[in-house]
């Protein structure tokens, strides 16, 4: 169809070349055009009007609306219109409610200067603060002189206070603290917590008590929909039996699980024990942690009332903390107690119930150092009660002594197993079982006199004053005597003689 100013415009001729009808065509167009104008003319004035309502609308819902005051008094404040209402004020934007004893309002800023009694509501949010200012076209609240934000998941109060409509967010400072009824409270200088997920992100002096534990930090973001807090910067978290502290720390409530990385320490608060490392893991409900990168294990004793230090280094350091504790450290082993010292690539360290002594099980390529003693074998057993009280060899066990004065002369012990006695932390005797052999050096006043060697299938020696005093052999003896004239201690060896360059310093 053709709209009505195209007809017009075609019915339109010259009057000399028009036909004898051509006066009713021509008022036949001008009804047509006049009909087609007042048409047009209608419908955009409806669209107009319709299109001003609108926007109207729109911005009637953007601006702040005063809807009850006991007083109501415009003025102009720098050059820009303003209401002051007074008693009982409430006003509204969009979903957003707000009372206050007093309010004055700015049209053109979109602003409400909110004083005395102030309750803002959206949903189940109520915030409540003394004074406020309310931003309408950011839909924002600014709380300088403190704020209590309370929903049905939180409550959450500080010195000053911003809260975002839009978005959910309340960003808090100064002395803040947020809670629920149940499960956890945080405080610090300052936090952001987004309502939708129930998140918080927290600075300054961070403090987060929830069932499982206590946690310290510089700062904290922590998920309560699913139970996890993330610390950074002076991480510190006590639970029920452990003190954690580290660079950086996650920590699971629901299966009390921790997960520390960057100077790492675990301190066992039942053990007098501490493991640390670059990284490190606690399973609180199973009382099973470890740590590994240059781990560490420092175990304090009292004996004598003197602090006595057991001192384990590894690689990874396990705990297990169900009776009897133990530890199990693996990789580049290097024990340290007083003077036991001790090497390996396995160490398994079990303590008293009494909380003295032990035992240590040393495995793959294992070494045990005590004053001028070494011993090797396939695997060690040291056992303690305040001192070392005994050491068990199996396979291929290897004892040797050196003489302080003369570097090339070692007494030696060797077989398939061997035991040794300590008294009063001094050696006392070393049994070897199996295959036994042995060498040994004589002295009188402190000159050399010779050696001894001695084979048989059970060899003991006794010593007193870290000297060889005695020796018995059972089982096929055999036995000869070196004068000192003929002796080359270089050339007198024992199969299997090595001396360890592994041996542990005390830091």
């Amino acid at each position: 169809m053709t709209g009505g100013f195209t007809i017009a415009h075609r019915q339109v001729v010259d009057p000399e070349e028009a036909p004898a009808d051509t006066g009713r065509i021509t008022d036949k167009v001008k009804i047509t055009f006049t009909r087609s104008t007042l048409l047009f003319k209608f419908t955009y004035k409806i669209f107009i009007t319709l299109f001003l309502l609108s926007i109207n609308c729109i911005y009637s819902q953007d601006k702040i609306t005063i809807n009850n005051a006991d007083s109501l008094v415009g003025k102009i404040i720098n050059g820009e219109q303003v209401r002051e209402a007074m008693g009982n004020v409430s006003i509204t934007h969009n979903d957003v409610r707000i009372t206050a004893n007093r309010v004055i309002q700015y049209f053109e800023q979109n602003k409400a200067e909110l004083f005395g009694n102030v309750h803002m509501v959206k949903d189940t949010l109520n915030i409540y603060a003394p004074t406020g200012i309310y931003y309408g076209n950011e839909s924002k609240a600014v709380c300088p002189d403190g704020a209590t934000l309370n929903d049905s998941k939180a409550t959450l109060k500080a010195n000053y206070g911003i809260y975002y409509f839009n978005t959910d967010l309340a960003s808090f400072k100064g002395n803040v603290r947020i809670n629920d009824a149940n499960s956890y409270t945080i405080t610090s200088d300052a936090l952001d917590y987004y309502r939708a997920v129930s998140k918080s992100y927290a600075s300054g002096n961070v403090k987060i008590v929830t069932d499982s534990a206590v946690i310290t930090s510089d700062n904290l973001v922590y998920e309560k929909l699913i139970g996890i807090s993330t610390a950074t910067g002076n991480v510190k978290i006590d639970s029920d039996s452990t003190i954690i502290t580290s660079d950086t720390l996650t920590h699971y409530d629901g299966e009390r699980k921790s997960i520390a990385d960057n100077n790492v320490k675990i301190n066992f608060l039942t053990e007098d024990a501490v493991i640390s490392g670059k990284h490190g893991e606690n399973y609180e409900r199973t009382n099973y942690a470890f740590v590994r990168g240059k781990a560490k294990l420092v175990q304090i004793e009292i004996k004598d009332d003197k602090v006595d230090t057991l001192f384990i280094n590894s690689e990874k350091m396990e705990s297990f903390r169900d009776k009897p504790e133990k530890y199990v450290a693996t990789d580049s082993v290097k024990v340290i107690r007083t003077d036991f010292l001790a090497s390996s690539q396995i160490a398994h360290y079990f303590r008293n119930e009494s909380g003295k002594g032990g035992v240590i099980s040393l495995a793959k390529d294992p070494a045990v150092w005590k004053d001028e003693l070494q011993v090797t074998g396939d695997s060690i057993y040291a056992y303690f009660r305040e001192d070392i009280d005994s050491l068990y060899v199996n396979k291929s066990a290897f004892a040797l002594k050196s003489h302080e004065g003369f570097a090339d002369r070692f007494d030696q012990i060797s077989g398939i197993f061997m035991f040794m006695k300590f008294v009063d932390n001094n050696i006392d005797y070393i049994r070897v079982d199996t295959n036994a052999a042995s060498i040994y050096y004589s002295f009188e006043n402190d000159e050399p006199g010779g050696a001894n060697k001695a084979n048989g299938e059970i060899i003991t020696l006794f010593f007193n004053d870290k000297q060889v005093t005695k020796v018995k052999i059972v089982g096929m003896p055999k036995g000869t005597f070196m004068p000192e004239g003929l002796l080359d201690p270089i050339e007198l060896r024992l199969l299997g003689f090595r001396i360890r360059n592994d041996k542990p310093v005390r830091e």
